[in-house]
Order: C-alpha cells, then sequence, then structure tokens
C-alpha cells in the first residue's frame, strides 16, 4: 500500500507471518538528526512520525489527514527499530559526454564497481537488490572467462558496458517514480 501527501509518502508491504514491513519517506535536507530521548519525550522519533502522519482533522503541517493505517503500522513499532536513514540516487552514469565513461563506465584496470557503488536508487521500485545481483552474476560470468589474470581488465570492462544501459534504464525509472510521488500534487 502506498499513502501519498505533500512532499512525503508511506509505504508498506506484506512480509509474510501475518507481518507488516513499512517505511515513510519525508522530503527534506540530508544530514538531518533525530532529537534524543527526554523526560519530556521519551519517544522523538515515534512524536515525530504521528505528527506527520496525523489522521486526526487538520492532519499534518500540511494539512492532509492520512489514512488511520499509517498511524496502526507506527504505533505498532517500537522506538528502537525506527530507523532514520538518508536516501541518495544519482544521475545515470550514461548522462554522460566522457567517452571513456562510454568505454568502461564502471570499470578502471583489475577493479570493477557494482550495486549501489555504480547505480544508486531510490527503494520505490524496489529494484536496488535485484539490479546488484544482476551485476554479480554478470560479474561471474565475464570472469569465468578469463584464464590469465591480465584478462581481468576486459572482462570487467565488458561486465561493465554490458550493465551500463540496463541499470540506467531503471535507475532513471526509479529516480521519476519517486520524484513522482514526492512531489504528488494532491
Amino acid at each position: 500500500q502506498i499513502l501519498l501527501g505533500s512532499d512525503k509518502y508511506f509505504v508498506s508491504t506484506d512480509a509474510g507471518g501475518e507481518r507488516q514491513q513499512w517505511f515513510a519517506l519525508i522530503r527534506e535536507d540530508a544530514g538531518g538528526v533525530d532529537p534524543e530521548p527526554s523526560d519530556d519525550d521519551p519517544h522523538p522519533k515515534l512524536t515525530r512520525l504521528r505528527k506527520e502522519f496525523s489522521h486526526l482533522a487538520g492532519g499534518d503541517q500540511n494539512g492532509n489527514v492520512w489514512d488511520p493505517f499509517a498511524l496502526e503500522l507506527v504505533n505498532a513499532t517500537s522506538e528502537e527499530d525506527i530507523k532514520r536513514r538518508d536516501l541518495y540516487d544519482g544521475a545515470p552514469l550514461l548522462n554522460t559526454l566522457d567517452a571513456s565513461r562510454w568505454l568502461s563506465p564502471w570499470a578502471r584496470g583489475p577493479v570493477a564497481l557494482c550495486g549501489d557503488a555504480a547505480h544508486p536508487m531510490m527503494p520505490n521500485l524496489g529494484q536496488g537488490g535485484c539490479q546488484s545481483t544482476e551485476d554479480g552474476y554478470r560479474l561471474a560470468e565475464e570472469l569465468s572467462t578469463i584464464s590469465h589474470t591480465r584478462m581481468t581488465a576486459a572482462a570487467l570492462g565488458k561486465y561493465s558496458r554490458t550493465r551500463v544501459l540496463r541499470t540506467a534504464i531503471v535507475q532513471g525509472f526509479a529516480q521519476l517514480g519517486s520524484d513522482l510521488l514526492v512531489d504528488f500534487d494532491l
């Protein structure tokens, strides 16, 4: 389930065994820090999420009244289980005029990037881990063809060229999807 609001959204998925997994994406400047628990507010993360996803009349600070389902999940979660993480994505590496990046976008000599290091993307498509797994498979395929270490750079370059177009497309869709969700105009 995806709940949309101004500058934020709330996503929940079935985790099996009658459990739900959820995350809340709130657009704000990078590097924010949650307040420490205090005597006045021993659960500051829960307090913030309850305000951000309020289902009461008046809603949140943007006037959005949220489905009570979001708060049901928030309230069923302990303060210690709530983790704050800044999320970053990047422009697909095809977004360059540097010809050397096209020849071997993620590899140089005997070193190659894979996964989020090569193609960071927002989580809304659930493809970050999938693309990383495909990277690993393609790396294994290419490295299995070499018979001497001097062939490593060429194999890594081929891996890089083979994967870059597909991941750039998925990365672009993830970026577009995230922008559309966060900037959704009610």
